[in-house]
């Protein structure tokens, strides 16, 4: 396989599926238009039936992507998943550490240049963040996570694991596989701010994967990072968020 067409076939895959999701949620109007449709169908209200059908397109966009990039790369699915080694879990935990730590570097360091900054109501109104809310809480977990799961398999399977088996090299694989995933988040946000937590929490998040999937030879321990920090990071900003509209503001005389 040429490594070359095959980083290409990626770059255009990743990129017809955050194009193809983001049409419904740049038009304000076809939003509306497809959640009373939806609702109409299912009983459910408007803003939860869209929030279910983004989750579903995301989903399924991202399920062809592995489909179509796996056919390409000719990993097996013993290859593809790999086999846990003994270190899985104090590597998994040590990887946690690591990207909670760079994550609240990152964040400090916004904070020291623009103390004003409100990061968690940014994080927020970050349109698929904000269409979970719409949902039952116990969503709030569980489409981040599936969400993650699907991430997992197409950068740090299809994509780190497809170029590695052509012969691009592992440095080579993970440095085009995390910037892709990174370009990819911030693809999805409309704000400065947005940008920068979301792309630095992915290019965190993405070193991080690469090297459990070097250290434990199988992406699961990858897989399960990803699904937990964007469970717990998606939930604590919406929090964060509710506190802070919530609390009373001073008055300026």
């Amino acid at each position: 396989m040429n490594v070359s067409y095959y980083a290409g076939l990626c770059v255009a895959a990743v990129g017809g599926w955050l194009a193809l999701y983001r049409l419904p949620f740049g038009d304000p109007a076809l939003r509306r238009r497809i959640g009373l449709r939806l609702a109409d169908r299912t009983g459910l209200r408007p803003e939860v039936a869209f929030a279910l059908f983004g989750t579903a397109l995301y989903l399924v966009l991202g399920a062809a992507v592995l489909v179509l990039l796996g056919a390409f790369a000719g990993l097996s699915v013993q290859q593809f998943v790999g086999q846990p080694s003994a270190i899985s879990l104090p590597a998994l935990l040590l990887a946690a550490g690591g990207t909670s730590s760079l994550n609240v570097m990152c964040v400090s360091l916004l904070y020291k240049a623009n103390p004003l900054v409100d990061v968690p109501g940014e994080i927020a109104r970050v349109q698929w963040i904000s269409s979970i809310l719409a949902l039952p809480r116990h969503f709030r977990w569980m489409i981040p996570a599936a969400a993650a799961l699907v991430e997992e398999l197409v950068f740090r399977g299809a994509v780190l694991l497809g170029i590695g088996h052509g012969g691009g090299g592992f440095v080579f694989a993970m440095t085009f596989g995390t910037i892709l995933f990174a370009v990819g988040q911030v693809a999805l946000v409309s704000t400065w701010v947005q940008a920068y937590v979301l792309g630095t929490a992915s290019l965190s998040l993405g070193v991080m994967g690469c090297l459990l999937v070097a250290a434990t030879g199988s992406i699961l321990p990858a897989v399960a990072l990803h699904m937990s920090f964007a469970g717990f990071y998606t939930n604590l900003s919406v929090a964060s968020s509710a506190r802070t509209s919530s609390a009373p503001r001073r008055l300026s005389l």
